[in-house]
């Protein structure tokens, strides 16, 4: 009889401290692709065209270095392109692959998201009017 009731407190005592645990940890979470996009303002630092870093090439189509743009959760960006002012609207499409900015506009441009992480944004579009698309790379 004292082997059973034992067993019974031992049971018991297993069970709570198999039922009571820790909370779950949320720090694991992936923050989302506005929350990444929008945390601060991202400044140019390489630029590729044709597949080549032509950052430092002085025929390069921009000087990535003077490209600075904010984009805001409310759906604005705000930015400088080689001293000029810009700002209009932005959103994510569907998939969160790609950013059309200033939609439905005679401005509209739709880039793709090459990676996006919390220090770098790699964009890939027809910035520079040459006809082919060129790859910017942004980090915090």
């Amino acid at each position: 009889m004292k082997k059973l009731k034992f067993l019974s407190y031992l049971f018991a005592a297993l069970l709570m401290v198999t039922t009571v645990s820790c909370d779950d940890d949320d720090d694991d979470s992936v923050p989302n692709n506005t929350s990444l996009l929008t945390a601060s303002e991202w400044t140019g630092d390489k630029v590729y065209f044709q597949g080549m870093d032509v950052t430092n090439n002085p025929l390069s189509p921009i000087d990535v270095k003077n490209v600075k743009i904010t984009f805001m959760s409310d759906g604005t960006y705000s930015g400088q392109i080689e001293g000029i002012s810009q700002s209009g609207t932005w959103e994510f499409n569907q998939t969160e692959t790609q950013i059309i900015m200033d939609k439905g506009t005679d401005d509209e441009l739709i880039v793709d998201v090459k990676k996006l992480t919390s220090t770098e944004l790699w964009a890939e579009g027809e910035f520079a009017d040459l006809g082919e698309d060129v790859e910017i790379r942004f980090v915090h």
